[in-house]
């Protein structure tokens, strides 16, 4: 057996759509599956994934740690260009 027989067998469709690939214009458009949304029974049937109170307490803990790294450094971008244009520019 090859590795490419071993990579064929252990594919599997899920019947998920990733994508719609259904767009006006394009070969195989079909005006009737525009209005409906392509969700399988599969997916209606999966329970929804909800972070725990732990986990949402260090999402945002570390989405507020970037905020205030970004905000510091635009701070120090802004002294700097306040510091340039009192000593060298207006001088």
């Amino acid at each position: 057996m090859t590795r490419r027989e071993k990579r064929e067998d252990a594919w599997e469709d899920d019947g998920r759509t990733i994508v719609n690939m259904n767009v006006e214009g394009m070969p195989g458009y079909r005006r009737e599956l525009d209005g409906k949304q392509a969700v399988s029974s599969q997916d209606k049937n999966r329970p929804k994934e909800m972070l725990t109170p732990r986990e949402t307490r260090m999402v945002m803990l570390a989405s507020m740690k970037w905020a205030f790294l970004y905000s510091m450094g635009f701070v120090v971008i802004l002294v700097l260009f306040i510091l340039f244009c009192v000593k060298v520019w207006f001088a």
